[in-house]
């Protein structure tokens, strides 16, 4: 793939002079974002509600219903939860909105403590992710996927769908799941000597745990809402959502061929809904989150078009045209699929396997990325 002769190509310094442009979140973005999100979650209910009485109404038996419940649990699971939970990863890199107190109160109040979690635990977990990308004695996210799910890459795509996709949504699987993922969000654990920067003292986001479960129980016994509230929030919390979170971390370091800047994980385009689904708020370049972790959601799509103009990265980048339906994109451009399916190497284009210090360097300066390219354009020429 060839830059286009309208836009020539960056040398280093330009790319990082560029990239520093977009590393920078705001405090009204998220806003809008956490609003959508929440009124579609309560647009899916509302029409499960809907539909389900007016089915009471006509004198329809309560198993007619059953269909209607279990697509609501499945597109809360895959959308809501999933997408709230992206968010959740947004907010640990202090990207959700740009003041750090918003955004730790926002995050916790409403992406976290849904989740029965603290955004500072998780923090702690996926720093040390990115410290360690692909090492397979000391990237905590791998390890943690590790002892949910062996793995033996490649593997042909109907065992993929079976392993990875049905198996996924068994109780047992549902449950390892969490389990790992508990480990990051709920409970505090230590990961590579790496200190949360919350501007939350502990003592201020105890009172707010204790204040935000404790207006649950208060609103979910005036209301008697117990039962939706099992039925809407934790049944596709417990079900579907870990097997969509499962396949996401999947797609981003299942089959990788190695820990380098290019090709540490991959691009994610293809269809819309795949994307939404699997891949939203900048999780489909995961690549150049590696890189520089501090450029927000809403401006990845612009930091991939610097990228492409810079002949390392778009030389050897690996992009795919979908996860398990192919989109409109050539030939030579595979699904998630496709890569899992084959030898990890498959796929690969150019010749740079080396990590350079692009983003060793980020990793070590975790959430100071603006200062790092201060110090490498000053000693670019």
């Amino acid at each position: 793939m060839s830059s286009p002769a309208s836009t020539p190509d960056l040398t280093r310094r330009e790319m990082y002079a560029e990239i520093r442009k977009l590393c920078a979140p705001d405090n009204y973005t998220n806003w809008f974002v956490l609003l959508r999100e929440y009124a579609v979650y309560a647009a899916i209910v509302a029409a499960c509600v809907w539909s389900t009485h007016r089915l009471s109404a006509a004198g329809w038996s309560w198993g007619w219903q059953v269909p209607i419940y279990a697509v609501t649990i499945f597109l809360i699971g895959f959308w809501s939860q999933t997408r709230l939970a992206t968010l959740v990863h947004e907010s640990s890199h202090y990207l959700l909105f740009k003041n750090r107190l918003l955004n730790d109160v926002m995050a916790n109040i409403f992406v976290v403590f849904p989740f029965f979690g603290k955004v500072g635990n998780y923090r702690i977990g996926h720093w040390g992710h990115h410290r360690n990308v692909n090492d397979l004695e000391h990237d905590p996210d791998l390890l943690r996927l590790l002892k949910h799910h062996p793995r033996e890459f490649p593997l042909t795509k109907w065992r993929f769908l079976w392993e990875y996709v049905l198996l996924q949504f068994s109780p047992h699987k549902a449950y390892s799941y969490l389990k790992g993922r508990a480990e990051y969000v709920t409970f505090m654990k230590d990961e590579d000597n790496i200190v949360d920067r919350s501007p939350l003292s502990p003592r201020a986001l105890n009172i707010m745990r204790i204040a935000y479960y404790g207006t649950l129980l208060a609103v979910l016994a005036y209301f008697n809402l117990w039962i939706p509230y099992f039925v809407f929030w934790l049944v596709p919390l417990i079900t579907v959502y870990p097997a969509s979170l499962f396949l996401r971390e999947i797609a981003h370091h299942g089959n990788f061929p190695d820990n380098g800047d290019y090709t540490n994980s991959r691009v994610y385009e293809g269809l819309w809904l795949e994307k939404a689904i699997f891949f939203p708020f900048g999780e489909w370049n995961h690549v150049l989150h590696h890189m520089f972790p501090t450029i927000p959601w809403h401006k990845m799509r612009q930091a991939h078009n610097v990228m492409m103009r810079y002949p390392p990265y778009r030389d050897n980048v690996v992009i795919c045209d979908g996860f398990m339906f192919k989109g409109h994109m050539g030939k030579e451009y595979p699904t998630v699929l496709d890569v899992l399916s084959k030898p990890s190497h498959t796929y690969l284009r150019g010749t740079d396997r080396e990590t350079s210090e692009i983003r060793r360097s980020t990793a070590d300066e975790i959430g100071t990325t603006e200062k790092h390219m201060d110090k490498m354009l000053a000693g670019e020429s």
